[in-house]
């Protein structure tokens, strides 16, 4: 048994400066420790009277101080603001029009397609009744989070390429499950 134990009568102690819990010595916020002032009574009821020196919980003076500074500083900004001049804002170019094409999706080099915008309510047998319109689906697969919800968007591998290529035509910007739906290939 060490000497703390010892002398402490229990095993386990680490000796160091107990938690003050009350009492007349509070800690500042540097860590060091003083004691409190205690007020004068006259003082106290003085400023009771007549309101002087009254503080608020968190230390900020009451009566209105706090509201005449806030004012105070408002109207210098606003004094402020009316000095300075704003640099005139440079002229936006001209806007070009682009052109919307038809068909933005990349070519499909193989028979994964990549399905986006999708209902969060969609399941991979609603996909694989879609698709098995076109042509055979080897598989069907929509992207989930670690809570299993569906990020909506999902991938479906037909039986062929161009199998593929027809489903991507028919369905690309159709309406399924109250969404339209993007059908692109997918990335390898």
């Amino acid at each position: 048994m060490s000497n703390t134990e010892q002398r402490s009568g229990r095993s386990g102690y680490r000796g160091g400066r107990r938690r003050n819990r009350g009492g007349r010595y509070r800690g500042n916020r540097e860590g060091g420790y003083q004691k409190q002032k205690k007020s004068n009574p006259i003082t106290a009821f003085l400023g009771k009277l007549f309101g002087f020196g009254k503080r608020s919980a968190n230390g900020k003076p009451v009566n209105g101080q706090r509201d005449r500074d806030r004012d105070r500083d408002r109207e210098h900004d606003r004094e402020h603001d009316r000095d300075r001049e704003r640099a005139p804002r440079a002229e936006r170019s001209e806007r070009l029009d682009v052109p919307v094409q038809e068909n933005q999706n990349p070519e499909i080099e193989t028979p994964r397609l990549y399905i986006g915008n999708l209902s969060y309510e969609t399941s991979e047998s609603d996909l694989f009744d879609l698709f098995s319109q076109v042509g055979s689906v080897n598989n069907v697969e929509i992207v989930r989070d670690s809570r299993s919800n569906s990020k909506g968007f999902g991938f479906v591998e037909m039986g062929a390429l161009e199998t593929a290529k027809a489903a991507s035509e028919k369905f690309n910007r159709s309406e399924f499950m109250g969404r339209q739906i993007v059908v692109a290939g997918a990335k390898k």
